[in-house]
């Protein structure tokens, strides 16, 4: 069998591969007339029929089908020169050979474009594959001279005569490589999501897991993170490190499009069987357009970062089986919400 090429032919190309197909067919029939029965002819047009299925679309491969019914017809079949059969049995090889040519026409335009999609599933994933390779190596291979490059940082501002000048660029360069490390984190992270997660479940409190997350980003605000949660939030069974990853690329991305000075909220709430987490800020909000897609990789909100955070969240909450959205609140400024389905047993424990 001919292999399929990369792309059918177009139309008009197809028609012309068509004709010309058919009429090596007829040429080739006509030289082996004399020396083989007319049946045997029949499959010398099928295999051109075949041969037009693997290069073009649909109707060039039917059109192959009739232009070879109807030149056997008019070439071979008596009285040659005509589309008059003298024999009746022939009108049921005409409707045979048109059946047959018809099903493979359409079979083996089905299987090219079974194999072209197949094709092109395993090339997304091995450049999918690489691309994880490749970020998961040079995330660890940052992670070093980064962490030198912090604590010089953290040792210049230490030093007391320092001036102001050089005290701000290094703090500069603290804030920067504090930014480079969220970064390769969110890479690390992005890399371990690209396949199946493998949850380490257990029962976890959802407002000490927001209480951590706020304080590991405390650094990030002028103003402290309020946090809002009924006292009787019963725990849900979770991957508490994922969870809590979570609420801190939130709360990052507050920081990041909100401001240091703008005001943020994390409110946890029971919603009928779902333990629902919000986030929200009075910044610009989300810009238009950005839906869906800002949790999508490498989509920044607003154009800034790399967009992986966001992506990670997503990721995170839907091997949770949960929720995530983003929308603009009527007052202004973004909130960001997931939700997580409620255990009966979770509610129990808390009594």
């Amino acid at each position: 069998m001919w292999a399929f090429g990369p792309e059918p032919l177009g139309d008009r190309a197809g028609y012309v591969l068509a004709i010309a197909v058919t009429a090596v067919a007829t040429l080739f029939c006509a030289a082996m007339v004399l020396h083989v029965d007319l049946a045997n002819l029949v499959m010398v047009y099928l295999v051109g029929i075949t041969y037009v299925a693997t290069r073009t679309k649909p109707r060039p491969a039917i059109l192959a089908s009739f232009l070879s019914v109807a030149t056997f017809d008019f070439c071979f079949v008596h009285p040659s020169g005509t589309f008059a059969v003298a024999d009746i049995q022939y009108v049921f090889t005409f409707a045979v050979m048109l059946v047959v040519s018809l099903l493979i026409s359409t079979l083996t335009v089905r299987l090219r474009e079974q194999s072209q999609a197949h094709s092109e599933a395993a090339f997304s994933a091995r450049v999918e594959q690489l691309r994880s390779d490749l970020l998961s190596t040079v995330s660890h291979d940052l992670r070093t001279p980064l962490a030198s490059i912090e604590g010089s940082a953290d040792a210049l501002l230490a030093q007391p005569e320092l001036t102001d000048e050089s005290r701000g660029l290094a703090s500069t360069i603290q804030d920067q490589s504090l930014r480079m490390a969220r970064l390769i984190r969110n890479l690390l992270d992005m890399t371990r999501v690209q396949g199946q997660i493998d949850l380490d479940l257990d029962w976890q409190s959802l407002d000490e897991l927001a209480a951590n997350a706020i304080l590991r980003t405390a650094n990030l605000f002028d103003r402290p993170v309020t946090l809002a949660a009924p006292h009787d939030l019963p725990p849900i069974k979770v991957d508490g490190v994922l969870i809590e990853q979570v609420l801190v690329n939130f709360l990052e991305n507050a920081a990041r499009h909100a401001g240091r000075d703008a005001e943020v909220a994390v409110v946890l709430s029971v919603e009928g069987e779902e333990i629902v987490a919000r986030v929200s800020d009075d910044g610009p909000g989300i810009a238009p357009g950005m839906g869906e897609r800002i949790f999508e990789r490498f989509q920044g909100t607003r154009g800034a970062g790399a967009g992986l955070g966001l992506a990670i969240c997503r990721a995170a909450i839907v091997a949770h089986a949960g929720r995530i959205a983003a929308m603009n609140r009527p007052s202004g400024g973004a909130e960001f919400m997931f939700a997580l389905p409620r255990s009966e047993v979770g509610s129990n424990a808390s009594d």
